[in-house]
């Protein structure tokens, strides 16, 4: 990509006082200079040229890429491996709706259309990228958009495919190519010189706070669905009680600190990705916290409980009720969107109801039964400790979800019945569609009929968010004069508005703009000492 030095640096009159538009958001406040500078950290005790903060899919891309291009490059991990999330997906990525723009666009038209079109374009160009890296991938199906992360592995080993070998070897990649990875460190800040220039990074380890000078930052530190404030500030008053499906660490940090030093910020702050979480979440056994997660020893483990154990293919054969005993969605609609309708419930709560006829032919159905879990998906919830509520009758179920699951949250059990039996007749009279909130979808709606009756009690999950910093289609940050901050850029999802309502290029978006990142950042530095 050309970029002339009059391009790279056209924002470099961003002065700090650009942050104070943002002054009242207090959940995206972050360290003061003044408290920076308390630390003793003036002193750089690393120099590079581009500095890296997050080693997920996008970071270890952006890393790649940047040092072949001759960078010297300093990736900047908070957790012990890299991968981040990514590690506990089933490992299929790719643009959702297929590479071709203006057909993906039809599909998803919220997306931001520059973006979107950047992703989608170089797509292709990605998969030969990695190819050429030595990192294998495995088309998921004929003509399917997906491909699968170091290949399909065997049904018999658990797991869907060879996801963290992948990511792992991507590391080492970077470590071949002279990169250096610094693990158990966290950015905290950015170095901002007085015309406004990012000149580097603040990162913390074990031993303290220091500083890391660099020509150009690259934030790849993930969304913010561990912030319990900016849940409840942007997606709901309930949003805090969801459960963060994913690495323990993505709490804004990336966001805040540039929003400090004059970002702009992007719009689908109200939308995010993630499936249904059973509830409680005590079987998570502190997997999501940091002590937790850096103890695992089996990283299926985490994708089981957050992915393969949760409702996504199983939620249209059933019926969802909130504490009030009333169904308010669509369940034929695709799990995220589901999903971001529980989360908008009281205590971002619901209830799948389910009786023996719908899972018998969940038993019987391959794509509701992953090959990481094989056999029963709800024989695999009870095994690890998620509540699945049984009972004879409608009525007795429902007394049942009072007395088993409530935890102080009133639920209207006469409501849940008259709601099942009304979503009976009309499933039975095939007007299921026709109901207040109708049912719709590929899945025909089912009569519950046939005891036993099953209730799942859920929260609202959170895999990844989708509003974050604004950039352009260099990956600069924008700031709040609309203008690039010269020095920094960013990757989904640090940041954000590529995607609104629903999903459809996560890790894969992550990926084709974190190479084009790497690559940018470093014709950036190249240029500055020019």
């Amino acid at each position: 990509m050309e970029q002339t030095r009059r391009d790279f640096i056209k924002g470099a009159s961003i002065v700090a006082a650009g942050a104070a538009a943002l002054a009242g958001m207090t959940s995206l406040s972050g360290c003061s200079t003044q408290e920076l500078a308390d630390t003793g950290t003036t002193e750089a005790k690393h120099t590079c040229d581009v500095v890296i903060a997050g080693a997920g899919i996008g970071g270890l891309a952006a890393a790649v890429s940047a040092a072949e291009q001759g960078a010297n490059v300093i990736l900047v991990e908070a957790s012990q491996a890299v991968g981040g999330t990514s590690r506990f997906a089933a490992g299929a990525f790719g643009p959702r709706f297929g590479a071709a723009w203006e057909e993906a666009y039809a599909k998803a038209p919220m997306s931001d259309p520059e973006l979107g079109k950047l992703v989608c374009d170089n797509w292709a160009p990605y998969l030969e990228w990695i190819g050429g890296l030595g990192l294998a991938t495995e088309e998921l199906a004929p003509g399917s958009p997906y491909v699968w992360m170091g290949g399909k592995r065997p049904a018999e080993e658990g797991s869907k495919s060879y996801t963290d070998e992948y990511l792992q070897q991507f590391g080492e990649i970077f470590t071949a190519k002279g990169g250096t990875t610094l693990l158990g460190t966290r950015a905290v800040d950015l170095v901002v010189d007085e015309a406004g220039t990012v000149t580097g990074l603040v990162a913390e380890d074990a031993e303290g706070p220091f500083t890391i000078a660099a020509k150009a930052v690259i934030l790849a530190t993930g969304g913010w669905q561990c912030d319990k404030e900016m849940c409840t500030h942007y997606i709901g008053r309930h949003a805090d009680l969801g459960q963060a499906q994913c690495v323990p660490y993505l709490d804004g940090a990336g966001i805040k600190m540039a929003v400090k030093a004059g970002a702009q910020l992007s719009r689908s702050f109200g939308s995010f990705y993630g499936h249904p979480q059973p509830w409680p979440t005590t079987y998570l056994n502190g997997i999501d916290t940091p002590e937790g997660y850096e103890a695992l020893t089996n990283i299926d483990d985490a994708h089981v409980l957050y992915y393969g154990t949760t409702e996504h293919s199983i939620q249209g054969m059933g019926v969802y009720v909130n504490v009030s005993g009333k169904r308010f969605v669509n369940e034929g609609l695709g799990s995220s969107l589901v999903n971001q309708e529980v989360m908008q419930q009281p205590m971002a709560r619901a209830y799948l109801i389910l009786d023996e006829g719908v899972r018998n032919l969940i038993r019987e159905t391959p794509f509701c039964n992953a090959a990481v879990i094989g056999g029963d998906r709800i024989d695999a919830m009870i095994e690890r400790g998620m509540t699945v509520v049984q009972a004879d009758s409608l009525d007795e179920l429902g007394a049942k979800i009072v007395a088993e699951t409530a935890d102080g949250v009133s639920f209207n059990a006469r409501n849940m019945v008259e709601t099942v039996n009304a979503y009976n007749e009309a499933a039975a009279a095939g007007t299921a569609d026709q109901l207040e909130v109708p049912h719709l979808g590929t899945v025909p709606a089912m009569a519950l009929t046939t005891a036993p009756f099953y209730a799942i009690p859920v929260v609202g999950g959170i895999m990844a968010t989708f509003g974050g910093l604004k950039i352009n289609t260099d990956t600069q940050v924008m700031g709040t004069n609309a203008q690039p901050i010269a020095g920094l850029y960013a990757v989904p999802g640090a940041a954000g508005g590529i995607m609104n309502g629903d999903y459809w290029c996560v890790m894969s978006g992550y990926s084709v703009l974190g190479r084009l990142s790497g690559e940018v950042a470093c014709a950036y530095a190249q240029s500055t000492e020019a």
